[in-house]
């Protein structure tokens, strides 16, 4: 069989929204070329049809592409990820872009990054922050082999200090500037009924309790002795949430409270000043 063939044949078996883009990273990261790029009369190798066609099937049923390829770009830095570590999505560049510009003009910040799974916005701020320092906090095991591997592979370990901790309970962190988050916010109701794709990533980076807003309390009632005065907390938010958030940074005293919008005009990042 052809390599040629051997696309034609799997794009006959994808039929979801996104199928040409995703077969054709697979195909690249797979073959090391572009499907365009592939001579009519090369062949594939009995090993490579058997591994690809292994790949196609699990994206038929749903397997995230980002986890075929062990690796996904945020914020023009690659990462590593895999099953048990949140794929970073687009949405999540709002609260970069907003963290970014609330720290400017701020000397030497100090953040932490709140269940910072992959290290996607830890590693987003180290690289557009002057002279930040960045505490990464992050619970489970899954998600810190990801973290550590790309805070490694960044070269930005001397910037980014990771720290396993639960953000549920008391956090030992020195005086921040800013704490900034994407802590799992979907509802109860919204967990029994997840995308298949979405299914494959980590329950404990996705459940926020019956309401979805459990973490949002737990951090913001110790964002008020862990931030310095006028430090700022910047969280992301399901599209439904900004409201309720908003009214929990009010209740501990944060003020200048803004919301912002991601690219597809959805309520996406909730921010504060701590009093």
């Amino acid at each position: 069989m052809t390599i040629s063939q051997l696309y034609s044949q799997s794009r006959k078996l994808l039929t979801h929204e996104t199928a040409d883009f995703d077969l054709s990273q697979l195909f690249h990261a797979h073959f090391g070329k572009r499907p365009g790029l592939i001579q009519p009369q090369e062949q594939a190798s009995t090993e490579d049809v058997f591994i690809f066609n292994h790949k196609v099937k699990r994206l038929t049923d749903g397997y995230p592409l980002q986890y075929l390829l062990g690796e996904w770009e945020f914020y023009s830095v690659p990462l590593k990820v895999g099953e048990g570590v949140l794929i970073p999505r687009p949405d999540t560049e709002t609260v970069v872009d907003t963290a970014i510009s609330m720290l400017n003009g701020v000397e030497s910040p100090v953040v932490a990054d709140l269940c910072a799974g992959s290290g996607a916005i830890s590693l987003a701020l180290a690289l557009n922050v002057k002279n930040v320092s960045v505490w990464a906090v992050e619970l489970y095991d899954e998600a810190i082999f990801y973290l550590d591997t790309n805070i490694i592979a960044s070269g930005y370990d001397h910037i980014i200090s990771r720290s396993k901790q639960d953000v549920l309970d008391k956090l030992e962190l020195p005086q921040l500037d800013m704490i900034v988050s994407n802590p799992p916010y979907l509802t109860a109701k919204e967990m029994e009924e997840i995308p298949t794709q979405v299914s494959f990533e980590p329950a404990t980076a996705l459940d926020g309790g019956e309401d979805g807003l459990k973490f949002y309390n737990a951090i913001t009632q110790q964002a008020r002795l862990l931030l310095k005065p006028n430090g700022a907390i910047v969280f992301e938010c399901g599209y439904e949430q900004a409201g309720q958030i908003s009214e929990i940074l009010a209740k501990y005293g944060f003020y200048d409270i803004k919301v912002y919008k991601d690219l597809g005009k959805n309520d996406r990042c909730v921010c504060g000043i701590a009093p």
